[in-house]
């Protein structure tokens, strides 16, 4: 990722996604990285820690993800200090706990706003930036990366609008990648399984201590086990550099296998 100028959405979390990805595209050797949240008291020390580990500069600003005008000022700023755009991770998202009978119509557009219009203006606010060119980058180009989910693959991955926002999400990047062809800006979607973060912790703390709970959600997954934000921020820094220069448009499941089965049946299990 040498000279590669990154924005990361969603990184304030000290067990998120998006700080992992900080230090995976520094590790990357990204020219820079801009390390954004909407809560940011953990994206100086996190930026701080990022430049004296690697060398890479991180510069850390709050923005809410969803806001069109945060964005366009994050972005203006990486313009007028790099004159380049390269990569945009658009992580930062919200999980919903309404059962559908108690949800809202205003607590489902909020998680619409947050987890799909995040990504739309992502797209809309970033290829724009990434197609503007100079003696430093003569051709257009770039990388946009969103957080999806498996739950916007199929059902039984999360509440009915959270699922409904993250296949947006994945809508998004097949229609957009398409929309941007011949501008060579590539926009693909990550789909995790069950991550340990913070986001998951009233899940993993409600089956703690259920033996039965705790098997059943492992058993989902193929590698029975569930997965690390590294696993994740690693293949966003595969897809943000030259090493995935022909995937665009895919929403790449990081899953443990989760999705490559029907619910599990032991009956039908191999002995």
């Amino acid at each position: 990722m040498d000279n590669l100028v990154c924005i990361v959405t969603g990184a304030n979390s000290l067990t998120g996604i998006g700080r992992a990805a900080v230090y995976a595209f520094a590790k990357k050797n990204a020219r820079a990285i801009y390390a954004t949240d909407i809560f940011d008291e953990n994206l100086a020390s996190l930026a701080q820690d990022v430049h004296q580990t690697t060398g890479v500069e991180c510069i850390p600003k709050r923005m809410d993800a969803s806001s069109d005008d945060d964005i366009q000022d994050v972005i203006a700023d990486a313009m007028a200090k790099f004159g380049r755009l390269d990569v945009y991770f658009a992580n930062a998202g919200i999980a919903g706990s309404h059962p559908m009978k108690t949800e809202t119509k205003d607590e489902f557009l909020n998680m619409m706003r947050v987890n799909s219009w995040s990504v739309y203006a992502a797209i809309k606010y970033a290829s724009e930036a990434m197609e503007k060119t100079s003696a430093e980058k003569p051709t257009s180009s770039g990388s946009i990366i969103a957080t999806a989910s498996v739950a916007g693959v199929r059902s039984g991955a999360g509440p009915m609008s959270y699922s409904a926002s993250k296949a947006a999400v994945i809508n998004l990047c097949q229609s957009a990648a398409w929309r941007l062809r011949g501008k060579n800006i590539r926009v693909n979607a990550i789909c995790p399984g069950l991550i340990v973060t913070e986001m998951t912790d009233k899940v993993l703390a409600a089956i703690k201590g259920n033996e039965f709970m705790e098997n059943a959600i492992k058993t989902t997954s193929a590698l029975q086990r569930f997965g690390d934000p590294s696993e994740i921020a690693a293949m966003a820094a595969f897809l943000a550099g030259p090493e995935a220069s022909y995937i665009t448009g895919q929403d790449i499941k990081v899953d443990g296998g989760m999705t490559a089965s029907l619910p599990y049946a032991p009956l039908f299990a191999d002995n």
